[in-house]
């Protein structure tokens, strides 16, 4: 109550403030009622020019609504002393919207006073000067004769004394935050791609053609990767570009980086903000870890975790950008494996723009979000039990409870889409897709459990008091292992070596 006290003072007193804020849409306690067809607070779809913002309104008119279809505000109290409302605005075409105000009760229709465009976020202005008071603020889509449904996007809506349209971007969104503690868990490893080239200290570029064991059309080239801006947003981001193209004996080229034997984790909260090409149909874009033991064991006995993959065969007649699952795999060999994969069905679309994938992997359990942070509500899409057994094959706290590295990669056809030839590819038909990584970020608490290992961090973690802290109880038997902090050690005589050799005392 006490914001919505404090917005009603601010516009009792307009007349003596520079601008007044009607509504920002972040948070907001106000009541935007529906006129006619449709309206309502929705995630910024287009998180570019000058709205960077979390949240913004929207109305939609469909072609059999009224054309004063739209959305009305009444103010707690009329508010006087201003010439100009402000609103910025996102259309799907280039038609005027209008405002509607009363004045002493007067009904008043307003065009815009600028050009209105369309497909980009404007500031769109509105002359009211002359108006004794303004009671209320009605926004109507599209006037205009219409066939295809009117869509308008409205954020940040101002009174003000300047005709001048802004052009200085708004606040950026909360997911765009600059990273640093979250909660109990403190940032340990940051990759934003702003150094314009890939770090070759932490990523392996995969150069092959064996369709990654699962029928894969494409061939992974160097050429399919790169670090560059997003085109809409201007972020820097790691590029992976699917091409339909005759390669090294395939029909198309596109792009996967690897972090095995560079960086490695054990346990903690992994996220990345990543930008999901249109799958429809026959792309398979993933973000996933593996086993950094998986030369020794092989997969699945390393264990698999895929984070996010989308593109799979259900999700197609029409449900490709919102369709996707998270998974785990681990077992004896590789016709002879758990798997655990959920599929969801978002409520929004994840190929829109960019959307920021959350994984919490402690010693009993592992969760996936989309969104957590900008989205409380979302619950999570993958879960799963870390439960021991006494068979090490298929012991997911024992298997799961080891290094991992990361691996993102946009394949092409093959056994998840279901689809093994290049003319089916319909994703490919007019042109390359790529998929953007915005960042990527691994957050730890601290715990004896948890490691962390990366060459090029200017501080690699290791857990508090755990070095050298092997188990007090050492196996004597020659040859005998052991997990120590998630590291699987090999005991002979009187020395405890890692599996790659080294020694760890």
């Amino acid at each position: 109550m006490k914001k919505i006290f404090f917005i009603a003072c601010v516009l009792c007193a307009a007349t003596m403030q520079a601008q007044t804020t009607v509504d920002d849409f972040e948070n907001s306690s106000k009541t935007w009622n529906t006129v006619s067809c449709g309206n309502e607070i929705v995630d910024n779809p287009h998180q570019e020019g000058l709205n960077l913002s979390c949240k913004c309104l929207q109305i939609v008119r469909a072609p059999q609504c009224d054309n004063w279809s739209g959305a009305i505000y009444t103010l707690p109290q009329a508010v006087t002393g201003y010439q100009y409302v402000h609103a910025l605005m996102y259309r799907n075409n280039s038609h005027k919207p209008n405002l509607k105000v009363t004045d002493n009760g007067e009904n008043l229709d307003m065009v815009p006073v600028n050009t209105i465009v369309a497909n980009q976020w404007q500031d769109v202005v509105f002359d009211i000067s002359g108006k004794a008071q303004v009671d209320y603020l009605m926004f109507m889509a599209d006037r205009d004769e219409i066939t295809e449904a009117a869509v308008v996007l409205i954020d940040d809506i101002i009174f003000s004394n300047d005709a001048t349209p802004r052009t200085t971007p708004n606040a950026q969104c909360a997911d765009e935050a600059e990273p640093g503690q979250d909660g109990e868990y403190t940032l340990v490893w940051n990759e934003d791609f702003t150094d314009g080239s890939l770090d070759r200290a932490v990523w392996n570029i995969e150069v092959n053609g064996d369709g990654g064991g699962n029928n894969e059309l494409q061939y992974y080239c160097e050429k399919a990767v790169a670090v560059g801006a997003e085109p809409t947003t201007g972020k820097q981001c790691l590029i992976l570009t699917a091409t339909k193209e005759d390669y090294q004996g395939k029909q198309c080229t596109s792009g996967r980086v690897n972090s095995k034997h560079k960086l490695h984790y054990t346990y903690g909260k992994i996220e990345a903000r990543i930008k999901l090409p249109q799958t429809a149909n026959g792309l398979w874009p993933a973000f996933w870890q593996l086993g950094e033991n998986i030369d020794e064991v092989g997969w699945p006995k390393c264990g698999e975790t895929d984070i996010i993959e989308m593109g799979h065969k259900d999700g197609f007649n029409g449900r490709q950008d919102r369709y996707f699952n998270g998974a785990m795999h681990v077992g004896s060999a590789w016709n002879h494996v758990w798997g655990d994969a959920q599929a969801s069905e978002w409520s929004y679309s994840l190929q829109d723009t960019f959307h920021i994938l959350t994984m919490i992997w402690t010693p009993t359990s592992v969760d996936m979000y989309v969104d957590k942070e900008a989205h409380p509500e979302n619950k999570a899409y993958f879960h799963a039990n870390l439960e021991p057994n006494d068979d090490a094959d298929y012991n997911r706290q024992l298997v799961f409870g080891k290094p991992n590295f990361i691996i993102a990669n946009l394949a092409v056809g093959g056994n998840f889409p279901e689809i093994y030839n290049i003319s089916g590819v319909t994703a490919l038909a007019n042109g390359p897709r790529k998929m953007y990584i915005d960042w990527i970020r691994i957050y730890q608490r601290g715990d004896a459990n948890e490691s962390f290992v990366c060459p090029s961090a200017s501080d690699p973690i290791e857990p508090e008091g755990t070095e050298n802290n092997l188990s007090p109880t050492l196996p004597s038997r020659e040859g005998e292992k052991l997990l120590r902090n998630g590291q699987l050690l090999i005991r002979r005589g009187e020395k405890t070596y890692t599996v790659m050799g080294q020694m760890v005392e």
